[in-house]
């Protein structure tokens, strides 16, 4: 049940970033290029809730420390396989890190 939880967990954060991300691109940039570089990272965001939800499902214990370094390794990892930016790099990690109270707020309530 526990696995199931994190996974729930790590789903809605990250779908909650994809969100931001998304609405904040699509606000932003209206051009061609601005929204090919949106479904980029639709796209790559939708892979990225995948993998932190499948690590975070085989964590025992999950404090904000071993959250910050799953997150820096898994964005790290797909910034090298899809070629992205360092700013786009630079704001997922701090979106994502961001969501770290609403996991541990649900982390208690179990």
């Amino acid at each position: 049940m526990a696995k199931h939880f994190l996974s729930k967990i790590a789903v809605g954060t990250t779908l909650g970033a994809m969100l931001a991300a998304g609405a904040a691109a699509f606000f932003f940039t209206k051009t061609k290029p601005g929204k090919a570089a949106v479904k980029k990272v639709r796209a790559l965001v939708t892979e990225l809730s995948k993998e932190l939800s499948h690590r975070l499902s085989q964590m025992k214990k999950v404090s904000q420390a071993k959250y910050n370094e799953l997150v820096d390794e898994v964005v790290d990892q797909y910034a090298v396989q899809k070629k992205v930016g360092k700013t786009t790099v630079t704001d997922l990690k701090r979106d994502l890190k961001s969501h770290w109270r609403e996991v541990k707020k649900e982390l208690r309530k179990k």
